[in-house]
């Protein structure tokens, strides 16, 4: 059964009523019952983050000299370094006490208020941090510091033993998965229409770890899915597209044990799965096409391009991960005349926000995207001060930043996003608070301590860079292989097993199923660093090939999931949704690599998302909408929320409304049921049910009965011949092209050869010369009304006779004229009686001469009553021509919007 895209996917459109057009209300009736953000994409705690930005440095900076384990002599034998201390106390008692600000010593000490006890003792906070300690100590002094141990002497010791213990910083091992005969109650279910099971891959220790630790829990895997689910699910996961009606066929009909294998070899190899993996990896990366603000310098990346090719490239040749990350590091030494193109591969380190060229923010940038990007380390959280939480000192940071302030962007050729040594590298210094204008003492350039405290690594040829790529991809390193498998996880199966992929931090616990990721990045370093075996691997796995339905027992028992019990369900993300939609409609141009195109403005490109350009410092609210990561900085995650909004744009977008006319004037050529079979086997890939088909029967035959043939857009653009005496509007056309925002000619440049000088924007335009080339914003009526007119006529130019104005109702009857010249003029019209159906015409014609004939008019309509139309021209100004929706044109939308569609089981 059809049902329409929304988060209760167990709920069925019963009734056609809410699933033809008009189709908003039954929209939102389901679309907008509520909204879900996945936890992933939570923030942390907002108390703890005002304790981390407003309270630790203070303690830091002015308290720990006096009061902290390194003290010599203790003053008055009061910790600050931890909770317990504070709340302990030293001689004059408890320092704090949570939620009482006026029984808090250390409050009253602060104030100043008591001579006999002020501290700092050389000299009073401002008042703002005062504030601050108050507010924290009112809302319950949350501190997320760790307690004395009572087995270690000192808070650095405890804090020391339990880095050393953390699970992400140990050595990788590949443990022993556990002797299992059979990982699933359920495992001989469902194998759909199809016939037979992919066959037993239970001896993989994937799924021999998820098997125990489920038969722990007293739950099992969940039945294998059916073959169509399966198929298209792989589809999605590895090339970003939905299987064709053929495709799905093929796996259905395919007798051979071997079909699953056959199908995920067959996507492994097509050179859409780097479009699909490339994609991904620009989340990382934080790819975009321009620069952000920058004052006036050239905003764009023209050759951005090129590293997104080179992506592409990189997953289809399956380039192994080591040398992948390699190349985006050293490509200035692994390839320096671009021979093979992999120097493009910079573009890493060089597409980033520019920060009005701040050279210590873009490094910042960079260390960034490296260590959260490659080793899940907050790296940058070091740059004021010595990481609150993580081994990563002040002095490890400088070290990052020693490397990438020693490289240059020499530009132009072989590739102009690479980075090169400089001849000549400066000293290696701290910058005290993270402020370059106060350089601290010089430290040895060496690689992040964690990874190698007892032996550093010395970054000591050229920049630097060279070692810290060595020691990234290094197969002792814990990290990288750790952090990539989880992400290709996350990515393939729809949840990472880590929650946050990009710190794996001393704060950030273990997953219940660390021994999968241990298993699979144990295999990745040792099998070559394979991205598709890796893939393959986790595609081929039963945990992976599990039906994703609800099942109460097991959802009691691990609501979230987290032992694996089922397959997640997933919303397409938007590229997919968007190609899909193009691929469906018959309009997805399936080219692989080159320049990025616009996908917002019309006539809309029908190249595949990952080619969109991407504005870093305006991005569309289209991208946002489905939940884009920010092209700012590195996205660990992408959030995934459910909201209307998503549902109103994929109902009234342009972009979506322009790819309906095709598919639906080739189903309006062809029988009714040869239509709806047309319909059906294009987007949903399957033969409609009887029960559709009557479904699909009613709405067609309500369509002329309960729809007036008018413009869903009431606003329009196009020039006329106008006869100025007798007010007649005659042979109105629409104007061909938006351009630079704006309607106009089918040229790039004024004047046009058919249509002069004549467009119009959201604010008014220029009149052609000759009265058959006047410019007409028309409005046309829906509903029968009473409604006014209210605007204003603008002639700003010093030049030319002014421009002539007039207001047309029906074609033919003139409400009003008014001529404008280097002045204003009022445009009024008290009552205009409307069917569904009427246009109101405002024409601006040149007034004999053409000469500094740009003008302004914004209108306003307004029903007499105030509670019908209430429309503005420029605030409603639109760059797609209105079309009424025909019946073909609903139904197909209607399709497009299904759960069926927009949702991968």
């Amino acid at each position: 059964m059809l049902e329409l895209f929304s988060q209760d996917r167990k709920k069925t459109v019963s009734k056609w009523s809410t699933f033809r057009w008009p189709i908003a209300a039954g929209w939102l009736v389901f679309y907008g019952s509520s909204v879900c953000v996945t936890g992933q994409s939570l923030g942390q705690d907002p108390k703890l983050d005002f304790f981390e930005s407003k309270i630790r440095p203070v303690l830091v900076e002015r308290c720990y000299e006096c009061h902290s384990a390194d003290t010599s002599d203790l003053g008055g034998n009061l910790r600050l370094d931890y909770p317990g201390g504070m709340r302990q106390g030293g001689v004059s008692g408890a320092a704090l006490i949570p939620g009482s600000v006026d029984q808090s010593l250390l409050v009253k000490a602060i104030e100043y208020t008591d001579s006999a006890t002020q501290m700092p003792p050389d000299g009073k906070l401002p008042d703002e941090l005062i504030a601050d300690f108050k507010k924290w100590v009112e809302e319950g002094a949350v501190d997320p510091r760790p307690e004395l141990d009572a087995g270690h002497g000192t808070v650095a010791e405890d804090y020391a033993s339990r880095v050393a213990s953390h699970w992400a910083y140990q050595p990788l091992t590949k443990p022993e998965p556990p002797q299992t005969t059979t990982a699933s109650a359920a495992a001989t279910g469902n194998t759909g229409a199809g016939g037979s099971a992919v066959g037993d891959t239970e001896a993989d220790p994937i799924d021999r770890w998820v098997g125990a630790g489920l038969q722990a829990l007293g739950i099992s895997k969940s039945a294998q899915a059916d073959r169509r689910t399966l198929t298209r699910r792989l589809y999605y996961d590895l090339v970003g597209l939905p299987p064709t009606l053929t495709e799905l066929q093929a796996a259905m009909d395919d007798a051979s044990p071997d079909w699953y294998r056959t199908v995920v070899d067959r996507l492994l190899g097509s050179p859409h799965f780097g479009e699909r993996m490339a994609r991904r990896w620009m989340d990382v990366v934080r790819y975009a096409d321009n620069k952000g603000y920058v004052f006036q310098e050239d905003r764009e990346y023209p050759h951005a391009y090129r590293y997104r090719d080179w992506l592409i490239r990189s997953f289809n040749e399956d380039l192994p991960y080591d040398q992948f990350v390699r190349y985006q590091l050293i490509g200035d030494r692994l390839d320096p005349d671009n021979a093979a193109g992999n120097l493009d591969a910079m573009g890493m380190l060089t597409l980033g926000r520019r920060f009005l060229n701040n050279p210590h923010d873009i490094i910042d940038d960079r260390i960034d995207v490296v260590t959260r990007g490659l080793l899940g380390v907050t790296a940058a959280c070091a740059r004021c001060h010595d990481h609150k939480f993580d081994p990563v000192s002040a002095a490890d940071y400088y070290s990052l930043h020693a490397a990438f302030m020693g490289s240059e962007e020499p530009g132009g050729d072989p590739s102009p996003m690479r980075l090169v040594d400089k001849a000549e590298q400066g000293p290696t210094r701290v910058f005290l608070r993270g402020s370059p204008g106060n350089p601290g003492p010089e430290v040895p350039r060496r690689f992040i301590s964690l990874l190698s405290p007892k032996d550093p690594i010395e970054m000591k040829t050229g920049s630097g860079r060279l070692e810290m790529a060595e020691s990234i991809v290094s197969p002792t390193n814990p990290l990288t292989a750790r952090v990539y498998v989880n992400r290709i996880w996350g990515w393939i199966y729809g949840a990472p097993l880590v929650d946050n992929p990009s710190d794996f931090g001393v704060r950030t616990s273990a997953p219940e199923q660390q021994a999968v990721l241990d298993t699979l990045a144990w295999d990745l370093i040792h099998e070559g660093w394979s991205t598709k075996q890796l893939i393959r691997r986790i595609v081929l796995s039963r945990t992976y090939r599990q039906c994703s339905d609800h099942r109460p027992d097991a959802f009691a028992k691990d609501p979230e999931n987290r032992w694996l019990w089922r397959a997640q369900r997933k919303r397409m993300d938007f590229e997919s949704l968007r190609d899909g939609l193009l691929l469906a409609t018959g309009k997805l141009n399936l080219a692989v690599g080159g320049k990025s195109v616009s996908i917002i403005e019309p006539p809309f490109a029908n190249r595949r998302t990952v080619y969109a350009y991407i504005d870093r410092q305006n991005l569309p609210q289209l991208f946002r909408s489905f939940d884009l990561g920010s092209p700012d900085a590195h996205v660990p995650q992408r959030s995934q929320t459910t909201v209307p909004q998503q549902g109103l744009v994929l109902l009234n977008s342009d972009l979506l409304l322009s790819m309906l006319g095709d598919i639906a004037t080739q189903a309006s050529q062809k029988t009714r049921d040869e239509g709806i079979d047309l319909l059906f086997h294009q987007i949903l890939a399957r033969d409609c049910t009887p029960s559709e088909r009557e479904w699909m029967y009613e709405v067609l035959d309500a369509h002329e009965v309960s729809l007036p043939d008018v413009p869903q857009n009431q606003w329009s653009y196009g020039t006329a011949t106008f006869d100025p005496e007798s007010g007649t509007i005659d042979v109105f056309e629409r104007l061909p092209r938006y351009h630079a925002e704006r309607w106009q000619g089918k040229g790039d440049s004024l004047p046009d050869a058919d249509l002069d000088w004549a467009f119009l924007n959201a604010a008014g335009g220029h009149p052609g010369t000759r009265l058959d080339q006047v410019a007409v914003r028309r409005w046309t009526a829906f509903a029968p009304a009473k409604v006014r007119v209210r605007g204003t006529l603008k002639h700003p130019s010093e030049d030319g006779n002014g421009v002539r104005a007039s207001i047309v109702v029906r074609g033919h009857e003139k409400q009003g004229e008014w001529i404008a010249q280097h002045s204003d003029a009022e445009t009024q019209v008290d009552e205009i009686e409307v069917a569904a159906g009427d246009t109101i015409d405002f024409v601006v014609d040149s007034n004999g001469n053409v000469n500094g004939d740009s003008f302004e008019w914004r209108v306003r309509i307004v029903s007499k009553d105030d509670d019908g139309y209430r429309t503005q021209s420029e605030r409603h100004f639109s760059s797609e021509q209105p079309t009424a929706l025909t019946a073909w044109e609903q139904v197909t939308q209607a399709l497009l919007l299904t759960n069926e569609f927009c949702f991968i089981d």
